[in-house]
C-alpha cells in the first residue's frame, strides 16, 4: 500500500514500506492527457529532489511530466547498481515496483520514459538500461561508472554523456571507451561532452547546458526524423594573432519545425570536428598560433534526434608565421 505525505504543490513523498520516492505530478493533471515520465536517480546521499526544472516554468506549463524521484539511504551498498551486474539491486526493485504503481495510477505516456542520473545513480542508469533496454526512450548521465560491454544495448537508445577529464571518483576513461564502442557498433544516437580539468562535480557544469531538458523532451520511441536545414550566411574574417572570426545566422525558434530546431552546430577544420556549438551562439574564434599553413572550415547543424546537416559552403584561410 502507498502512503502519502504532502510536501509542496505538486511534490509529495511517496513509500512502500520504509522505502521513500518522491513524485511529482503537475498540479493541472489531466487524466485524458498523456503524460512524460521521467525518472531521476541521485548520486550517493544527494535526495534532495523538491524544487528540479521539471516542476517549473516553463516545462510545467509547455510539457509538464510526472517525476519520480526515489532516495537511496546511504546503508544500501548496492545504491542503483550498475552495469557490471546481471542482478537488479533492492533499490532499484523498489524503484521498478514504484514506477509500476504510477503507471497504473497516471496516464503515462509509453513512448516517453525518460531517466537520468548523477554519479552512483548514473551508474545506475545504466544499469537499468542495460537490464530493461526498450523501457525509456532517451536518457543522460553525468559521470556515471559503465561497462563498456554493454555498448550494443546503449547504442539503442538516445543518450548524452557527460563527464569531467579529471574525475578522481569515477574515472573518465570508460564514458570515453563507450562512447567509441557506441560508434564502432553503428550506434548513431549518442553524444559525449567531456570537460576538460573538470573532477567530480561535473553537474556544476552541466547546469549550463541549455539544451539538456529540451533536448531529453523531444526523444520518443518510434518517431522519424529528418536532416534540418543547412546553416546559413557563413563566413569569417582573419584577426591578429593567426586567428579567425566565423559568424553564421541562426534559424529562428518560432515557426521551425521539429526537425529543424537546431540542439547544437559543429565547426569543422580540415573535415575534423574542431568545436561544437551552442544553438543559441552564431560566432567562434579559431587561434592556431604560428603555423605555415592554408585550413578549410564549414559549419553544419544538428538536430535534437542526432541528424546532421549537409555542411556549409568551405572558406579557406591562410595562417603564416
Amino acid at each position: 500500500m502507498i502512503q502519502e505525505m504532502s510536501v509542496v504543490r505538486g511534490y509529495k513523498n511517496m513509500y512502500i514500506g520504509d522505502f521513500r520516492c518522491g513524485l511529482f505530478v503537475p498540479p493541472l493533471y489531466d487524466n485524458t492527457k498523456k503524460y512524460p515520465l521521467i525518472i531521476r536517480l541521485h548520486g550517493y546521499t544527494d535526495t534532495t529532489s523538491w524544487n528540479l526544472i521539471w516542476y517549473n516554468k516553463p516545462i510545467v506549463t509547455d510539457d509538464p511530466c510526472i517525476v519520480l524521484t526515489p532516495k537511496c539511504s546511504k546503508e544500501e551498498i548496492y545504491g542503483w547498481g550498475d552495469s557490471f551486474n546481471p542482478g537488479t539491486s533492492p533499490m532499484m526493485a523498489k524503484t521498478n515496483e514504484m514506477i509500476a504503481l504510477v503507471e497504473k495510477a497516471f496516464n503515462i505516456d509509453e513512448d516517453r520514459n525518460y531517466i537520468y542520473g548523477i554519479s552512483m545513480g548514473g551508474a545506475g542508469i545504466y544499469g537499468a538500461i542495460q537490464k530493461d533496454p526498450y523501457k525509456y526512450a532517451a536518457a543522460y548521465v553525468e559521470c556515471g561508472n559503465v561497462n563498456v560491454d554493454i555498448a550494443p544495448i546503449i547504442a539503442g537508445i538516445p543518450i548524452w554523456i557527460f563527464h569531467g577529464s579529471d574525475d578522481p571518483v569515477v574515472p573518465v576513461q570508460p564514458a570515453r571507451d563507450l562512447y567509441q564502442a557506441v560508434l564502432d557498433f553503428g550506434g548513431t544516437e549518442i553524444r559525449y561532452t567531456e570537460y576538460p580539468g573538470v573532477g567530480h562535480n561535473v553537474w556544476d557544469y552541466t547546469a549550463n547546458e541549455t539544451t539538456k531538458t529540451s533536448w531529453l523532451l523531444a526523444q520518443r520511441k518510434g518517431s522519424f526524423h529528418a536532416a534540418p536545414e543547412n546553416v546559413k550566411d557563413f563566413g569569417g574574417e582573419l584577426i591578429s594573432g593567426n586567428k579567425v572570426n566565423f559568424h553564421w545566422a541562426l534559424l529562428p525558434e518560432s515557426g521551425q519545425t521539429a526537425d529543424n530546431k537546431i540542439w547544437y552546430c559543429k565547426i569543422y577544420r580540415d573535415n575534423e570536428v574542431i568545436k561544437e556549438i551552442f544553438n543559441n551562439h552564431n560566432s567562434y574564434i579559431d587561434s592556431l598560433g604560428a603555423v605555415n599553413s592554408t585550413f578549410k572550415y564549414s559549419i553544419s547543424a544538428v538536430n535534437y534526434y542526432f541528424i546532421e546537416s549537409e555542411p556549409s559552403q568551405s572558406l579557406s584561410f591562410a595562417f603564416g608565421k
